[in-house]
């Protein structure tokens, strides 16, 4: 097991670029980062659950039923219930991430799963909104990741994603979201410019955020 200190030290050092490492090291590194993932983030000025959470409330009802993909420790469903919403599932891949989630009391209920397998078990038309927030940066297939999106949610149901600045350009996912409006699944909202991603990092400097919202047709 890696010491705190020596874990700190590789995520500092290199969490830029673990988008290129394998699932398995990923899971552990998040499990790993689990009990101080929260303290971190915010030290770095994380503002993309927040920011996800209102996009989503102004799109959806109150009463919407929203799925948190990829919530980790918890950060975004938070965000979602000060945002106005009351029911709210979470996934994620790494387990202690989830009991930490759990742990927060905003869910009505947290599951594991891996999304690097499609589609997954959760029920078609399940949920009237989706986030999905600082997860497409480890999975690559955009257009696969996001047409599931479409296939768990309802008509109506907004659909709010966070991309890096830098991994939006280099795996050209515009074109990947533009297929799936093309196709007629979904309507485009609004894809933003650059705003601010983890200023407080110094890796990250000059990597913004892009916020994608869409509406399921």
């Amino acid at each position: 097991m890696t010491t705190e200190s020596g874990f700190l030290m590789q995520v500092f050092d290199g969490l830029l670029n673990q988008t290129d490492s394998s699932p398995d090291h990923v899971r552990q590194l998040y499990d790993e980062w689990a009990d101080s993932y929260d303290k971190n983030l915010r030290d770095w000025g994380y503002e993309a659950p927040a920011l996800s959470a209102r996009y989503a409330f102004s799109h959806a009802a109150p009463d919407a039923v929203v799925l948190d993909v990829g919530c980790g420790t918890g950060l975004s469903g938070a965000e979602l219930n000060q945002a106005g919403f009351s029911t709210i599932d979470g996934v994620d891949f790494s387990a202690d991430s989830v009991m930490k989630a759990a742990a927060r009391g905003v869910y009505r209920q947290v599951s594991t799963i891996d999304l690097l397998q499609l589609p997954t078990g959760l029920p078609t038309a399940g949920y009237s909104a989706l986030v999905c927030v600082g997860v497409l940066s480890y999975l690559s297939d955009t257009e696969a990741t996001c047409r599931e999106f479409c296939r768990l949610t309802q008509p109506g149901a907004p659909i709010v994603m966070t991309q890096r600045s830098d991994l939006f350009e280099e795996r050209n996912m515009q074109a990947a979201l533009d297929a799936i409006t093309n196709d007629g699944l979904w309507q485009q909202i609004e894809v933003t410019g650059d705003k601010p991603y983890l200023p407080g990092n110094p890796d990250f400097v000059g990597v913004g955020v892009r916020y994608c919202i869409f509406r399921r047709l």
